[in-house]
């Protein structure tokens, strides 16, 4: 179980991108909304379909159990910020961060307890451990700051522009051709993040 404790502040593209690739004013802004909603659909697609996390956000998963190593989800992992559990009295404890060693070259990213050191024993209470922690392309400058994105794979970028044009221009489900009404079939562009995809994803 995932949830968000600290969204994302920017987005892989930005809206000036979004506009050029697609060819439109720059005078005109009517249309930036649909932009800036297609930039944040297509952000969330895209990690859908790789499992990995392209923008640094703060997560928290929780566990019914200490596994022997805990894997987290939405790679890259930039760091752990604590690992709190309820323990066997039900109550609230944090795991020192001396006890234990975090792998973030693995993808996903791993925590497990150090040679000298195991999982404290818990409680009986509904997932009672929980790892906080970082994910995410980290940029090099301020991470608000997209001027410079070349920390984040480029052919999510092509992607996610390529997408966001053909979806801006494109906005229904269903077209009307000379055979009648017809799906839109599998863009031909989602095969540029195979390379970037982590485990079994389905699509």
């Amino acid at each position: 179980m995932i949830r968000i404790v600290t969204a994302p502040l920017v987005y892989p593209v930005t809206l000036a991108e979004a506009r050029l690739w697609s060819k439109a004013f720059s005078d005109v802004t009517a249309d930036d909304t649909i932009y800036t909603a297609l930039i944040a659909a297509m952000t969330e697609y895209a990690e859908h379909l790789t499992g990995r996390a392209f923008v640094e956000r703060t997560l928290e998963l929780s566990l019914p159990r200490f596994p022997a190593c805990i894997e987290l989800p939405w790679p890259p992992l930039i760091g752990i910020d604590s690992i709190a559990y309820t323990d066997t009295d039900e109550a609230a404890q944090t795991f020192a961060a001396a006890s234990y060693e975090v792998d973030t070259v693995s993808q996903p990213g791993r925590v497990r307890p150090i040679s000298t050191s195991a999982w404290p024993s818990i409680g009986t209470r509904f997932n009672p451990v929980r790892v906080q922690y970082r994910a995410g392309y980290r940029p090099t400058g301020s991470p608000t700051d997209l001027t410079d994105n070349s920390y984040l794979p480029g052919q999510l970028r092509i992607w996610m522009q390529a997408r966001i044009s053909t979806l801006y221009d494109q906005r229904e489900q269903l077209v009307a051709g000379q055979g009648g009404i017809a799906a839109i079939p599998r863009d031909f562009c989602d095969g540029l993040l195979d390379s970037l995809v982590i485990g079994s994803r389905l699509f």
